[in-house]
């Protein structure tokens, strides 16, 4: 990408209508084109002639606020639709609050690219479009966390899925699984399961607040490098974890069980703004 590309984006924020964003998400980055993870959503106008009046009305409430004009939108937010389209480094996600009322849905997109960088979110309808300094964007991510305490007793590493659970078939205390031979309790067996309990419990809710975190780079050839593996946050009445699926350091397996080099684990840890500071720093990185 030329150094000049993205100079002009927004410098201050700007919230649109969802209906706006993806006229000129379209407008920008040509028809069908899909919009960027974090920002997905259904597109107005079904026929032809719906279209061309939906487009009509955004370009009036454009031009009305300062940010067309005729019938082109002004150049820094052009630039700032098309940094999000096609960034060098972003960082993507979806979130659920549960409040008094029900549970809201947004998701968010956070993109850098010749030392510009800015932070779409989209909540209830609308996307705020926000310039950030390039070099706090995980900061940025970071402070879209609740203010939550972290459960201090959950840093455990375990198999990305939980083991079949052996049950009782007797009620002298033999247990199988089905189709195994009968067998006794084995007491790493349980722990092992009490763990894969315990995260279920604090992840599957009531939850006051969830997010689901990716991130990618571009690589030299053009190519996207992807992680592959989201970092998941989850809070709730008992505090706050995070959840991240690693594969194992080349010195060795970490968590339950004997495994070789480059198996995958989960690792579950105290959800500090830190922690999910590096966790996001890394991410990617361990592929």
């Amino acid at each position: 990408m030329s150094g000049e590309r993205f100079e002009r984006i927004l410098d201050r924020p700007v919230v649109l209508s969802y209906t706006c964003y993806d006229v000129l998400h379209h407008g920008e980055c040509g028809e069908g084109t899909p919009k960027p993870a974090g920002l997905e959503g259904i597109s107005p106008g079904s026929t032809n002639r719906e279209r061309i009046r939906i487009v009509t009305e955004v370009l009036a409430d454009l031009r009305e606020r300062g940010l067309a004009v005729v019938d082109t939108p002004v150049r820094p937010l052009r630039d700032t639709i098309r940094l999000l389209h096609e960034p060098q480094r972003r960082i993507y996600g979806w979130y659920a609050i549960r409040g008094d009322e029900g549970t809201t849905y947004g998701g968010f997109h956070a993109a850098e690219s010749d030392g510009c960088a800015v932070l779409a979110a989209e909540e209830d309808g609308r996307v705020l479009l926000e310039p950030v300094p390039s070099d706090v964007l995980l900061s940025t991510v970071v402070s879209l966390l609740p203010d939550a305490e972290p459960i201090a007793d959950t840093a455990m590493v375990v198999a990305p899925e939980r083991p079949p659970r052996r049950v009782p078939v007797k009620p002298e205390d033999e247990w199988a699984e089905s189709g195994d031979e009968v067998r006794r309790p084995h007491s790493a067996r349980e722990a092992l399961q009490r763990k894969h309990d315990r995260i279920e419990e604090l992840t599957s809710g009531p939850l006051d607040f969830a997010m689901q975190v990716g991130r990618s780079t571009r690589t030299a050839k053009g190519g996207e490098r992807v992680c592959d593996h989201p970092l998941n946050y989850y809070a709730g009445r008992q505090g706050a974890l995070l959840t991240v699926v690693k594969r194992a350091r080349a010195d060795g397996a970490e968590g339950d069980g004997a495994e070789e080099d480059g198996d995958l684990r989960r690792h579950v840890l105290p959800a500090t703004p830190d922690v999910f500071r590096q966790e996001l720093r890394e991410l990617g990185r361990t592929r």
